[in-house]
């Protein structure tokens, strides 16, 4: 089988110097960057997390530990996610 597979044998896009693997390389740029953003953000908000759940009511607590938790359901969705877009990359690359 060919070490490259080509989306509709389009090897070249018309109108430009670009080519599919350009395409891939940037879209696995922006990936990167939404990686590390989002892993960034997502720790911060962790943080902020557990200073309120270490400092409210004890009736506030539940609220506060529900918000970690989904925090914590949201990092592993950004990292299913871009795993997945990297998995469709190494398909055409």
């Amino acid at each position: 089988m060919l070490n490259k597979v080509y989306l509709l044998a389009i090897e070249k896009l018309e109108g430009g110097t670009y080519t599919i693997d350009t395409i891939i390389q940037a879209i696995k740029t922006v990936n990167d960057w939404a990686l590390r953003i989002g892993i960034a953000l997502a720790g911060v908000s962790l943080v902020i997390g557990f200073v309120m759940y270490a400092v409210v009511d004890v009736d506030q607590k539940p609220r506060i530990k529900q918000r970690i938790i989904q925090t914590l359901l949201g990092i592993a969705g950004i990292i299913l996610a871009i795993s997945l877009v990297n998995i469709v990359i190494d398909l055409f690359s």
